[in-house]
């Protein structure tokens, strides 16, 4: 699927491959491809990869045949979706990849009334591309992940 945006140019040509317990190591490479800052908990062990891509929709972004990243969710009810991650490898960062691996989760979870996700409220860029797609910054709850650093909620609610 292709996506354009920016006017006449056009966008990344990303596909999705849904990740397997088989795509773990391949997974943890691309978490820990970023740097660990306050403002990033990444998955850090092969144990934890399998869980992640077991308990969540897990999607290997491909661009061309280089795997650039992660995208993934967790269903909470028919009517509601958590994004609990998104990854883009920094060597691939500033092109417009997150923004359409964005799009892409969106139009999948396009009959979904509620989606929400938590970001680092530091993490500018991040929070700058959620609400260019619609989400609003709701609620900041310190210490979400148990590692002493607070994360705000976005949430987009579709009526």
């Amino acid at each position: 699927m292709e996506i354009y945006e920016r006017g006449k140019e056009k966008a990344p040509n990303i596909t999705f491959e849904r990740a397997t317990a088989e795509d773990a190591a391949v997974f943890l490479e691309i978490e820990k491809s970023i740097p660990l800052t306050p403002t990033y908990s990444p998955t850090t062990t092969l144990d934890e990869a399998i869980s992640e891509i077991q308990n969540n929709v897990v999607y290997l972004i491909r661009e061309d045949d280089k795997i650039v990243g992660n995208v993934m969710y967790k269903m909470k009810s028919p009517d509601h979706a958590y994004i609990s991650g998104l990854i883009i490898h920094p060597d691939f960062q500033g092109r417009g990849l997150a923004t359409a691996a964005m799009k892409q989760v969106l139009e999948e979870l396009k009959d979904v009334p509620t989606i929400d996700l938590v970001t680092h409220p530091d993490n500018a860029r991040a929070i700058k591309l959620y609400e260019s797609l619609g989400f609003t910054i709701g609620e900041r709850i310190e210490n979400y992940f148990d590692d002493g650093e607070p994360r705000i909620v976005m949430t987009l609610a579709r009526t």
